[in-house]
C-alpha cells in the first residue's frame, strides 16, 4: 500500500535570477496534516503553486497518488495543468477568498462539483445528464448540511460573515471530491474565536471526508495544535522539518520565524 499521497523531489522554482523555492523535498502521508511555515517571502505560496500546477518547476518533480485505496502508484504531475490535477483528487483554497461573488452559497458548491466533471465546466453545465445533475444537487445539499451551511444556502455568498465565507471556500473545494486538501492561510483575517472554530472545523472535515491536508499558516497556535509534521522554509530553503515539539525547539526556526505573528501574504 502506498502511504505517501504527495511527494516533491528536488523541486526548484526560479524567476529570472531569483530562486523562490530551492530543492524542496516534501512528503504528505495518507490521513496526515502537514504544515508549511516560514516568514513572508520564504517561498510557501510558490511551493503550493508548484504542487497544484499553477507553475511548472524549473527543476525537480512532483508526484501525486490518486484514489483512496492506497493501491494506485504515484503519478508524475510535474507538467500537468491545474484542472487535470484537480480532477485527480487535489483541491486548494487561497489566502484571499476566491468565491464566485455573484452566486449563492448553494451555487458555489454546485460549481465546485461541475469542475470535477471530466468534461469541464461548460460542457457539464450545458450537456450533463439530468440524472447526474440530480445526484450533484443531492450531494451539494448533504455537503452544506454536514458543514453547517444549509441554513444560508440561498444567501449571496458575499453576505456571509468572514468566517463562514472561509468555510464555504473549503466546502467548495470538498465538492470536487478530493483526497488531498491544500489550505493557503485559512486563518488569515480571522479573529481569535474564528481561528479556534476553524481549527476544529479542519479536524472535522479531515476525519469526515478521509482527507490528507497540507496547509500554509502564520498562526502558530493553529499550526502547533493541528499539524502532525511541519516544514519550515526561509528564503526558499527548507531549514527544518519535524513534529510541532521539534520545530518549537529548533534554534534556526526560532531565529527565522517563531514569535512573528503576521497575516501578510508571501
Amino acid at each position: 500500500m502506498e502511504k505517501t499521497i504527495l511527494r516533491t523531489e528536488h523541486a526548484t522554482m526560479r524567476f529570472g535570477g531569483v530562486t523562490a523555492v530551492n530543492d524542496l523535498n516534501l512528503e504528505v502521508g495518507r490521513d496526515e496534516i502537514v504544515a508549511i511555515i516560514g516568514p513572508n517571502g520564504a517561498g510557501k505560496t510558490t511551493a503550493f503553486n508548484l504542487i497544484t500546477g499553477v507553475y511548472t518547476p524549473t527543476e525537480g518533480k512532483v508526484f501525486f497518488t490518486p484514489g483512496r485505496s492506497g493501491e494506485a502508484k504515484p503519478v508524475d504531475i510535474t507538467v500537468k495543468k491545474a484542472d487535470a490535477i484537480t480532477r485527480m483528487g487535489m483541491a486548494r483554497t487561497f489566502q484571499n477568498i476566491r468565491l464566485f461573488k455573484t452566486q449563492t452559497v448553494y451555487e458555489n458548491i454546485l460549481i465546485g462539483q461541475h469542475l470535477h466533471v471530466r468534461a469541464g465546466l461548460f460542457s457539464s453545465v450545458t450537456g450533463i445528464a439530468h440524472k447526474e445533475e440530480k445526484a450533484m444537487r443531492q450531494k451539494a445539499d448533504e455537503l452544506l448540511k454536514l458543514l453547517g451551511l444549509d441554513h444560508v444556502k440561498d444567501e449571496l455568498c458575499t453576505s456571509l460573515p468572514y468566517g463562514q465565507q472561509r468555510r464555504l471556500e473549503i466546502a467548495r473545494a470538498l465538492a470536487t471530491d478530493p483526497t488531498l486538501l491544500l489550505l493557503d492561510e485559512p486563518a488569515a483575517g480571522m479573529n481569535p474565536q474564528e481561528t479556534v472554530e476553524l481549527t476544529g472545523f479542519i479536524r472535522e472535515v479531515k476525519e469526515r471526508f478521509g482527507l490528507s491536508v497540507l496547509m500554509i499558516e502564520h498562526h502558530m497556535d493553529l499550526v502547533m495544535d493541528i499539524s502532525e509534521r511541519i516544514y519550515v522554509l526561509d528564503f526558499g530553503q527548507t531549514i527544518a522539518t519535524g513534529t510541532p515539539a521539534e520545530i518549537q525547539n529548533d534554534s534556526r526556526v526560532i531565529e527565522a520565524y517563531l514569535g512573528v505573528d503576521t497575516d501578510v501574504e508571501d
